[in-house]
């Protein structure tokens, strides 16, 4: 039988952290839906594909499996062909036969998907930007803000 939690025990900086995670992912989620809207609008793709041609673009000129897009990405095997064969309906990757193992597939970004990857990311890095600026003047998220906005300062927890 576990042993009961017993506050006295935690780390002092566990508290705060909760609290900052508390308010991650409802601000993860408004941001998320944002993009979203804002690039499948402008260009054409929501974020989670564009993440996954990112992924492959960063590969260009050569493949990944589908498998390798899911681990980079925290997604499922499952939801990363989901994402890949949205893109690849669109003309923005192409699926390519592995010599080595005919069971296995992998998939490139096409030169069409190299200038979408191009164009969108630019646009998606501008409104990040932009929204960062505006929430960390939000009460509800400026904390938030400056703790991710100096993340790459702090070190590495051990």
């Amino acid at each position: 039988m576990a042993e009961p939690h017993d506050d006295d025990d935690r780390a002092p900086d566990t508290e705060s952290i909760s609290r900052l995670w508390e308010r991650v992912v409802p601000m993860f989620s408004l941001l998320q839906g944002r993009m979203d809207r804002m690039l499948t609008h402008r260009h054409g793709v929501g974020v989670g594909p564009l993440m996954a041609l990112g992924v492959l673009v960063r590969e260009h000129p050569e493949s990944v499996t589908v498998g390798g897009v899911a681990r980079r990405l925290g997604l499922s095997v499952s939801a990363a062909s989901r994402m890949l064969a949205h893109l690849e309906r669109a003309g923005w990757t192409v699926r390519v036969a592995w010599p080595c193992d005919r069971r296995t597939s992998r998939v490139a970004a096409t030169d069409s998907g190299v200038r979408l990857w191009s164009r969108a990311s630019e646009t998606l890095d501008r409104e990040l930007d932009h929204a960062f600026g505006t929430l960390r003047f939000d009460e509800k998220y400026a904390h938030v803000v400056a703790r991710l906005c100096r993340a790459h300062e702090d070190p590495p927890a051990r």
